[in-house]
């Protein structure tokens, strides 16, 4: 049970970017929507909402990805270290 839990804390930190992206999508379409009827701009403000969305979301994953990938080098020096000292 151990070795579950480790792996889930390994994995948990990924498993959140899908839904970050998705959020980002879903502001920016339902955004854009809303100013469509405001401004009776019908299509314009969708595709500018969808897009910023996803360049928010993208943004976002590689923000995430990055972090996480420093984070996982720094622990992975810090356990090559210890493996060299014994």
């Amino acid at each position: 049970m151990h070795k579950f839990s480790e792996s889930l804390g390994k994995v948990a930190p990924y498993l959140n970017i899908g839904g970050i992206f998705a959020g980002c999508l879903l502001i920016g379409v339902f955004l854009g929507r809303y100013l469509d009827g405001k401004w009776d701009t019908e299509p314009l403000m969708l595709l500018i909402g969808s897009f910023l969305g996803i360049a928010s979301g993208f943004y976002h994953f590689f923000k995430i990805v990055l972090h996480l990938n420093d984070v996982q080098r720094k622990h992975g020096d810090k356990d090559n270290d210890d493996e060299t000292k014994n």
